[in-house]
């Protein structure tokens, strides 16, 4: 995978946070949007997030994998607000799934290997890449819940600004929770699976 220069300095406000196109949900909630046929997430997939059920009760995993896997969503992160993707190829399994999502639980895209991924986060830095802008990704609230040795769930509360150059203070993108699933194999832990849920029913750019 070729590495991405960005700068998220030099970014379009015209993109969605996952794939490379514009994305705009006019429905209001569930009902509008199962009685609307106008409404174009009538015609969108549903989203494949079933819930957690470890929330109240996690099983933790070591604290040396926990740190790693800590490690790893920061780095993924980083590598989204300064616009490059050196480094992420190793982050992700070969069979990795991403999936957005919005509140109304309707899927705003799909990838399902790491190659489409890849090329997905590419093709939305690229098209970012000429309106001066800086994103960030704030993380925090993080459940790890340990499946197996080899296995974890996750889950993170997410903020993401936008910083333009002409203002001040950066402004919000949006807010939403970040589900993960990660696995460890014999070069360490990974991504396994990703889905971003934001906390609105519209989406008509993303930052990711």
């Amino acid at each position: 995978m070729a590495a991405i220069r960005g700068d998220f300095a030099n970014r379009v406000l015209c993109t969605t946070l996952a794939l490379g196109m514009a994305v705009v949900l006019t429905s209001a909630g569930p009902a509008l949007a199962q009685s609307d046929p106008s409404d174009p997430a009538s015609t969108m997939p549903d989203c494949s997030y079933q819930g957690t059920n470890y929330l109240l009760s996690v099983t933790n995993p070591p604290p040396a994998d926990r740190q790693l896997i800590m490690d790893l969503i920061h780095r993924y992160n980083w590598a989204l607000d300064e616009g490059s993707l050196i480094g992420v190829d190793e982050m992700l399994r070969d069979d990795v799934t991403y999936e957005l999502c919005n509140s109304i639980e309707k899927q705003v895209a799909l990838k399902t290997n790491k190659v489409q991924l890849e090329q997905y986060l590419e093709d939305l830095s690229n098209e970012l890449g000429f309106n001066g802008a800086i994103t960030r990704h704030i993380e925090s609230n993080t459940l790890l819940n340990a499946v197996d040795a080899d296995t974890v769930q996750g889950k993170t509360t997410v903020v993401v600004t936008i910083q333009f150059g002409g203002i001040e203070t950066p402004v919000l993108d949006y807010t939403g929770s970040l589900h993960t699933v990660f696995r460890r194999d014999n070069t360490g832990w990974k991504f396994a699976s990703i889905i971003l849920i934001t906390d609105g029913p519209k989406i008509s750019f993303r930052a990711r």
